[in-house]
């Protein structure tokens, strides 16, 4: 099977041959150019196809079993793994559950949960003051053992100091709103944004520094459009798909497009 061009190969002399060719099958699976289930090319195979050594292979293959894209099997061959799983950001339940109704296992662990003073990015968006104190909660989100999303969170203090932090590893954060706290989730302003992994984000998530990543920033308001929650959600974009369903409305004077959650 041809995964690519072997002519893209080497038009970067400073990359190590095992990144770009771990990158070019990565785009190939990640496109679906190669199906779940497709067999990889023997070692033998890649190092005629591309010139390079066994040792460059085996080091692209590992990065991609590594990341759940491929898996090898003893006296078969190696195998693209299962699709991606579709998660809809844009829904008040969240990813948690989400994942849960299709039977994947997933896990929290929280990262750190204190009382701090509101950031000057975060200021605006819960519309406090300067000298305003914040109950800000850093977490990470596991799917099947493998971590798929930084998230932080900011809340007012009169709202945040209510929750339990051990609440957080077996119950989404909305759900102790609206459940425990008797929070009415009304409405939401969110932005989706391409950013790339920085030091931090990268050794949480388990991805290199500077892979691209998908950002997610989320306002939530209550009935009376108070804002009770600011939130950034980094997810990585090599394992999982963010999917918006549109559909079309038409009017006796124009044709709109909505979202259709």
């Amino acid at each position: 099977m041809k995964i690519m061009d072997k002519r893209l190969l080497f038009r970067n002399k400073v990359i190590p041959l095992y990144y770009q060719l771990e990158t070019i099958l990565r785009k190939s699976i990640l496109s679906a150019e190669m199906a779940p289930g497709d067999a990889l090319p023997s070692e033998e195979a890649f190092t005629r196809e591309y010139g390079v050594s066994r040792i460059t292979v085996r080091q692209a293959l590992f990065s991609l079993e590594r990341d759940g894209l491929i898996v090898r099997k003893r006296g078969k061959g190696t195998f693209v793994t299962k699709k991606r799983i579709f998660i809809d950001p844009l829904k008040f339940s969240g990813s948690i559950e989400d994942l849960t109704c299709i039977g994947i296992k997933t896990s929290t662990k929280v990262i750190d949960f204190r009382v701090t003073r509101v950031p000057e990015s975060v200021m605006d968006h819960l519309k406090l003051p300067q000298s305003a104190d914040v109950v800000r909660i850093e977490r990470l989100r596991l799917a099947e053992a493998f971590p798929y999303c930084y998230v932080l969170n900011y809340l007012p203090l009169n709202i945040g100091q209510k929750i339990q932090p051990d609440a957080l590893n077996v119950k989404p954060l909305l759900k102790i709103l609206e459940d425990d706290l008797g929070v009415y989730l009304a409405a939401a302003v969110q932005t989706f944004e391409a950013i790339i992994a920085d030091t931090q984000v990268a050794s949480l998530l388990e991805v290199r520094v500077g892979e691209p990543l998908l950002k997610i920033e989320r306002t939530i308001f209550d009935a009376d459009r108070k804002p009770i929650e600011w939130v950034s959600i980094v997810y990585r974009a090599d394992k999982y798909l963010f999917r918006i369903n549109l559909k079309r409305e038409k009017t006796s004077y124009s044709t709109n497009w909505n979202l259709d959650y």
